[in-house]
């Protein structure tokens, strides 16, 4: 999922293709997919009209997998729908994933898969470790215990037949997501967790990169 406008980034460019440590942030998510032998072909969703910018910073085994590179939506969940519509038949499985997490590790990228073994739907979590409140009018609404509380992460991983189904009922529904995992538990199917990494960085902010690249780095080391 490469299709955000990166608008809390402010790079004026999109933020995918953004130079971590000499490579575009996109070519770092594509490959840490692509190195699997069992991730047997990709789908791009880009911004309109940038899809052949986006798919050209691609090299190696993610370029050789890459099926399709297709515009996205006016939110994610058209985005991912859109990707999902294009999956090849014969498909059983997706792994839904963030060009915004160039930090994927290899280990993660297999907890999930290998969780698809025996579960329709799994997500990564990890922990909330800050105290949460509720900010209402600049203001202390309520404070959230964090005990059962968790942060989600990509690549989230899913039988195709299922959630291509919980996006197509959420459009009919008019039900809005910006979580894969949502809209499979708005149909009151199971959704398994296995743990996430801190690692695992949603770069969403300028100073995201300086993070990014430093685990990049040890991670190459």
């Amino acid at each position: 999922m490469a299709a955000g406008s990166g608008s809390r980034f402010d790079a004026g460019a999109p933020k995918q293709t953004t130079m971590l440590n000499g490579r575009a942030m996109i070519a770092w998510s594509a490959e840490i997919l692509a190195a699997s032998s069992r991730v047997t072909g990709l789908i791009l969703v880009a911004p309109a009209g940038a899809e052949g910018e986006i798919r050209s910073l691609l090299a190696g085994e993610a370029e050789r997998k890459l099926q399709a590179a297709l515009s996205g939506g006016f939110t994610r969940q058209d985005s991912v729908y859109n990707g999902l519509e294009r999956v090849p038949e014969g498909t059983t499985h997706v792994l839904i994933h963030d060009a915004a997490r160039p930090c994927l590790s290899p280990a993660l990228r297999d907890r999930i898969i290998d969780a698809l073994a025996s579960h329709d739907a799994v997500v990564p979590a990890i922990p909330v470790t800050d105290t949460l409140i509720r900010d209402m009018d600049a203001g202390v609404d309520a404070i959230l215990d964090r005990v059962n509380l968790a942060g989600v992460q990509t690549p989230q991983g899913f039988r195709l037949e299922l959630i291509r189904r919980a996006h197509r009922i959420a459009r009919e529904r008019g039900f809005k997501s910006s979580d894969d995992g949502s809209l499979v538990l708005a149909l009151a199917e199971k959704v398994a967790t296995v743990p996430g990494e801190r690692t695992n960085l949603k770069v969403t902010y300028r100073d995201d990169v300086i993070i990014a690249e430093a685990i990049l780095k040890k991670g190459a080391a």
